[in-house]
């Protein structure tokens, strides 16, 4: 037995809109370039001063090439902190989830680096914190660790937000189908088993009497069929004629044969 689809069709599954955490990625991947292109520009202000013998010391090979004066230097600790950075901006937007735990934990620690360096300028004597701000450069690179510290906090924040969003249930976006309910599925009859339990989809059809369409809200009730007459009686049917005898030996009967005339 088959229904008719309803009014308007079967809604057509759609995709899920994206969550939050995946919507996230891109947003954190821009902030890892700016950490990345304020942490070159140090090595570039090294690389302007002492030229190319300072690439030894910001590879960590040696630390001959030192630069005096200035609260800030490149050195290998830096490369390895910019390739990391490198790897979590392909992950970031090739989808990778890893980058968010992965990015958190490597710039909080970069952070807090950062923010010690300063407060220890700050709170040094009288001659560390004039180097604070002068010469210019000086504050420039200041200015340049306090950027960086401020987009790692700012990455941690975006991460957590998205991971509490996460966990909260989430409601259907607009136009996405509340799924496979049974809001177009005839209700349960006689000689009819309702749905398995844990699965949406219309109830198992049995073998008992055919239910008469229900009412669907919204719409008009169906119009109840029409009564037909009763068909009249037939007269008794006349009984059937006897056999005629057979032929003998399969050779109709020949005159002679025949009962006598009367």
């Amino acid at each position: 037995m088959s229904y008719a689809p309803p009014v308007g069709g079967f809604p057509t599954p759609q995709r899920a809109p994206a969550g939050p955490r995946a919507a996230a990625l891109p947003g954190l991947a821009v902030l890892l370039i700016l950490i990345l292109l304020l942490d070159l520009a140090i090595l570039g202000f090294d690389l302007n001063r002492d030229g190319v013998n300072y690439l030894p010391t910001a590879l960590g090979i040696n630390y001959d090439h030192y630069i005096q004066g200035v609260p800030v230097y490149y050195v290998g600790g830096n490369t390895a902190f910019d390739l990391g950075l490198i790897a979590m901006i392909i992950g970031a937007f090739s989808g990778g989830g890893w980058v968010r735990p992965a990015g958190s934990a490597v710039l909080l620690v970069a952070v807090y680096s950062d923010v010690m360096s300063v407060v220890a300028q700050l709170t040094g004597n009288s001659e560390s914190r004039h180097e604070f701000s002068s010469p210019g450069s000086n504050l420039l690179l200041n200015l340049d660790v306090i950027g960086q510290a401020v987009l790692g906090v700012l990455f941690a924040v975006i991460v957590a937000a998205t991971v509490k969003s996460k966990s909260a249930p989430a409601l259907p976006g607009p136009g996405a189908p509340a799924g496979f309910a049974p809001q177009f599925a005839p209700p349960p009859g006689p000689g009819r088993a309702p749905a398995a339990p844990g699965f949406g989809g219309p109830p198992a059809q049995g073998y008992g009497a055919p239910i008469p369409p229900q009412p669907t809200p919204g719409y008009p009730a169906p119009a109840a069929p029409a009564m037909q007459p009763p068909a009249p009686a037939q007269p008794p049917a006349m009984p059937p004629a006897p056999p005629a005898t057979p032929p003998a030996y399969g050779y109709p009967p020949r005159p002679q044969d025949g009962p006598p005339a009367p």
